[in-house]
Order: C-alpha cells, then structure tokens, then sequence
C-alpha cells in the first residue's frame, strides 16, 4: 500500500518520462478502449480538458470521435474555481471560450452553462488508481465535491495512462469510487 502522495510523486513523473511516441501510442490505445463504452442512455458527458505539459489523457481525441460516432451527446467542460474548490460546467457549443488559466489548466471563459444534474456520465483525470476503484488526483479535491453533486445514476468513468496500483493507502470517505477506469490496456470494472 502507498499513500496518495507519494503516488502523485511517482506518476507525475512517470508521466513526464515518457517520450513524444510513447504518449501518442498509449492515448491511440486508450481512445480504442473509450470506444469499447456503451453509451446507450448517455445524453451529456463531463469531459476534462487536458494539461499537455504533464501528459495528461488526451481527451481531445475522445472529444472528437464523439462528435462523429455520437453528435446527439452533449459534451460540458469544467471551469474550476480555486477559492471555492469547486467546478461549473461549460457546454462545448459555439458559444464556448476556451482559455489556459494560470495553472496551466484549459477551461472555459465564457459559454452556455449546463447545470449537474443533466449530467449523466462524468471522465475523471487521474494520476493513478487502484484495484479497488479509487483514484489519485493531483489533490484538491475539486472532481470528489463534483461528483458528490451529480445526481443519482450519474456514471464515473476514469481514464489512466497507466494500470492500477494494488491499493491506495490513505483512502476517505470523500473519495470518489468510479464505476470504471479505461487504460490503454484494457477496462477495470466494479460496479
């Protein structure tokens, strides 16, 4: 068992080891698993916007094969709020703004908000996560207070780069457990 943290540390730079090809690679395989979900019933996705320089998922390639292979779904982005630790949702229309905020994150400006409880399937960013369903975030706690606001029935679906870690240590009540988590290798399931 490890602690969150020290996963963070690990992962962080597990992540910004890998070469231009490796990354390509491991998010062509992960966008192959993402298409393996059955998204029947699913009418709006919460989908993170990726930190290239920390070689987060590459959920613009998710973005876009949904437009095509699934145009009735709506997709919404976060906007985060450091004071608050919470987030609002964006749909991705053409009223959207993006911008790159000063922690590198893009997000939203200006657009159509959608409120949480149209959500009905929400991809969580990760670090790493465990055979269990729990994941490492990079540790504010925004996505846990997020989803503690979706309504009930609403999916969390993660995405990894890597495959999961026997056990995360310092596991609370907070944390969010994830219906399931897509890697490049393959889907982890639990409920």
């Amino acid at each position: 068992m490890t602690s969150k943290q020290q996963l963070r540390q690990q992962y962080l730079q597990q992540r910004q080891q890998l070469s231009v090809d490796e990354y390509d690679a491991l998010n062509k395989k992960l966008l192959s698993e993402f298409q393996k979900l059955d998204l029947t019933d699913i009418n709006c996705i919460h989908l993170f916007l990726p930190m290239k320089e920390n070689n987060e998922p590459d959920t613009y390639a998710i973005r876009d094969w949904l437009k095509v292979s699934h145009p009735h779904i709506k997709i919404v982005f976060p906007q985060t709020n450091f004071k608050t630790l919470t987030m609002r949702s964006f749909a991705d229309d053409a009223d959207l703004k993006l911008e790159v905020n000063k922690y590198g994150i893009t997000e939203p400006v200006r657009g159509n908000e959608v409120n949480t409880s149209a959500i009905d399937l929400v991809i969580l960013p990760m670090l790493i996560f465990d055979k269990q369903g729990y994941r490492v975030g990079y540790g504010k706690g925004f996505y846990d207070r997020f989803c503690a606001q979706c309504k009930p029935g609403t999916k969390f679906i993660g995405l990894s780069l890597f495959d999961p870690v026997e056990s995360i240590e310092d596991v609370n009540e907070y944390d969010v457990w994830m219906h399931s988590c897509h890697t490049p290798n393959g889907r982890w399931d639990w409920h």
